[in-house]
């Protein structure tokens, strides 16, 4: 089975069509402000209105209000929205209900306990990423670091779960082969200087990717 990729913090349509060329499943358009990746509401229109038909749009966003959703996705056409912040199971549901839009939750993986809140995301999310961090209100988003692969190789369903976390086309191989994921997301490995993605480096990944 070929590896489906994420691309996250897209932020022209050069960087869309090297994703659609190298055959990733979604790409990610980053609005939460304090990132290097943010883009505004009218290069993310521009990049979706491309993007359409072609692979699928996730909106990434964090500890926003309804209201500041519905600006997003009133202007923005996306696939998918992804949450990567503190929101719980029943802000989830009421997104789906209202906005009727597929829903990504990341969550933060640092021990056996954090594993134990996938199941209860599961119920109101279409994949669940699985990262080393989200972004808590009033703090700057660290950096991101590899995930404790052993930590999560003992899920047994692993179908609609993404795996994030510092991934790049040096540790790709190993990190889908400890763990047996067959989605991955990618942002900061593809990148030369923080928030600037490398062409090179979106084609020798998604080459890596359709091999494994």
């Amino acid at each position: 089975m070929t590896l489906k990729v994420k691309v996250c913090g897209v932020k022209s349509i050069t960087h869309v069509k090297a994703c659609i060329k190298g055959k990733a499943k979604m790409i990610g358009l980053m609005f939460y402000n304090k990132s290097p990746r943010f883009i505004n509401l009218k290069t993310a229109k521009k990049i979706s209105s491309f993007a359409k038909k072609k692979i699928k749009r996730v909106g990434v966003i964090a500890n926003l209000n309804i209201e500041e959703i519905k600006e997003i996705t009133e202007n923005v056409e996306l696939d998918y929205l992804q949450f990567h912040g503190n929101e719980t199971t029943d802000f989830l549901r009421n997104i789906k209900k209202i906005l009727k839009i597929k829903i990504i939750k990341a969550l933060q993986i640092s021990n056996k306990n954090s594993i134990k809140k996938i199941s209860n995301f599961k119920k109101v999310s279409d994949y669940i990423l699985l990262d080393t961090k989200i972004i808590k209100k009033h703090l700057n988003l660290k950096k991101s670091k590899e995930l404790n692969w052993n930590l999560i190789k003992k899920i047994k369903n692993k179908d609609s779960l993404i795996l994030s976390g510092a991934l790049n086309i040096n540790n790709l191989k190993k990190a889908t082969k400890e763990t047996n994921f067959n989605f991955v997301d990618v942002s900061s490995g593809l990148e030369t200087v923080s928030g600037e993605k490398s062409i090179k480096k979106i084609d020798k990944f998604l080459q890596l990717a359709t091999k494994l």
